[in-house]
């Protein structure tokens, strides 16, 4: 049995046809207000605090969320979900209060909402263990947005902007399920997906829809003022970009040579508008970046990236950097620089050694970068939440470890 890891992993067609995975923060939930990682950390960091497992952890899935100073864990089975919230404000974590609360189904992510704790169709108040109500039924596939809480129940989802108070009801053009993602909003309007991999932009005001030309073989990116959708060609054939306004009304469409062979990407502390993007994958122009990096010229193992010259090593595989035949080092996917922008001027880069894997935190401006963040080998980890100067990582065994930035 394997946690719900807090990665979305992202499968990108690098130019050789080859698969790259790129493990990025939080999957289909919202995104905590202070993910964007310190420059403290490339000073370096160390071990804040540890949680053992819970007891006979076997069996059950974990999820966590943070919110101000307390930690929220939810551990599940099928049957019960018990939800333990700990104050860390603290030099180590402090038990405040545990209960359990019987589910239909495994609880596979920690939901808050107003300081209530998401169970199902039940609240939890995060302070006093008060429940009420939700109004939405147990099986409702439940996000929480800036707009409110979002319950879909098969191709119908509806906006509570408070439990006593419905702001929208939508009914999808899909013959399957919906959830919506409220990790990409843009200006105001969410992503959401049916089971079928239908794509729709939702306005979270009024709840007007309009549909992406998008499939479960496409790539969909929120851009600073729109959406990119990727379209892969066949072996011979180029990609297609399609570019849509915020609200999902289609923008433009150009071809993308995939084939194309590059040394420098661009990078922006912000994501990248439509402009931005289709200067990039339509010409390849990195003159309007904020700075870009290259492929080390000094490390032959094709495990390295220069910024502001210095040299990054990201160790191998990795998403920006391969070896052609004959050893050659050349780079990936043009995509990938759209997911190494938009977080601030730190990012976040996995690193393999081995078995084990690590997290590398760059100043994409001064090339600076943190030492490896262990995040314990492949059959140990399951996920991480970046929260500013706090990083948690959750481990297949139930433990949960805190990082920092050094405090002396």
């Amino acid at each position: 049995m394997a946690l719900i890891s807090a990665l979305a992993v992202v499968l990108v067609l690098a130019i050789t046809g080859s698969i790259v995975l790129v493990l990025r923060g939080r999957g289909t939930d919202d995104v905590p207000e202070n993910s964007l990682w310190s420059q403290a950390w490339v000073d370096g960091f160390e071990e804040a605090w540890s949680l053992e497992a819970p007891a006979d952890f076997r069996g059950q899935e974990m999820s966590t969320r943070v919110h101000d100073n307390r930690l929220v864990r939810i551990t599940s089975t099928s049957t019960t979900a018990t939800v333990t919230v700990f104050d860390i404000s603290g030099d180590s974590p402090e038990q405040l209060w545990e209960t359990q609360q019987e589910v239909t189904e495994v609880v596979d992510r920690t939901r808050l909402w107003d300081r209530q704790i998401i169970v199902e169709n039940t609240l939890i108040d995060i302070d006093s263990q008060a429940r009420s109500a939700a109004p939405w039924d147990a099986e409702a596939r439940v996000s929480v947005t800036s707009a409110g809480a979002i319950a879909c129940v098969e191709t119908t989802c509806r906006c509570w902007s408070s439990p006593s108070e419905m702001l929208w009801e939508t009914d999808f053009a899909t013959d399957s399920p919906m959830t919506v993602l409220s990790y990409a909003i843009v200006d105001g309007h969410v992503l959401a997906s049916s089971s079928d991999y239908d794509y729709f932009v939702v306005d979270l005001n009024t709840g007007a829809t309009n549909q992406l030309d998008a499939d479960k073989y496409t790539i969909q990116q929120p851009l600073a003022d729109g959406w990119l959708v990727h379209t892969s060609g066949d072996l011979h054939a180029d990609a297609t970009i399609d570019l849509y306004e915020a609200d999902g009304t289609l923008s433009e469409s150009f071809k993308f040579n995939r084939n194309t062979s590059f040394s420098a990407y661009p990078w922006s502390p912000t994501p990248f508008t439509r402009e931005q993007a289709r200067l990039w994958l339509e010409s390849f122009d990195t003159s309007w970046a904020p700075s870009t990096y290259t492929i080390s010229e000094a490390d032959h193992d094709c495990q390295s990236i220069t910024i502001n010259g210095n040299d990054v090593v990201l160790g191998e595989p990795n998403s920006l950097v391969q070896a052609r035949r004959g050893g050659a080092c050349t780079s990936t996917s043009a995509l990938q620089a759209l997911y190494h922008s938009g977080q601030g001027q730190v990012q976040s880069f996995n690193k393999t050694d081995g078995d084990e894997q690590f997290l590398v935190l760059v100043d994409m401006v001064t090339g600076r970068s943190s030492e490896p963040i262990p995040l314990g080998t492949r059959e140990e980890f399951a996920g991480y939440t970046p929260l500013g100067d706090m990083l948690i990582v959750e481990l297949e065994s139930g433990e949960i470890l805190a990082y920092r930035p050094t405090t002396s």
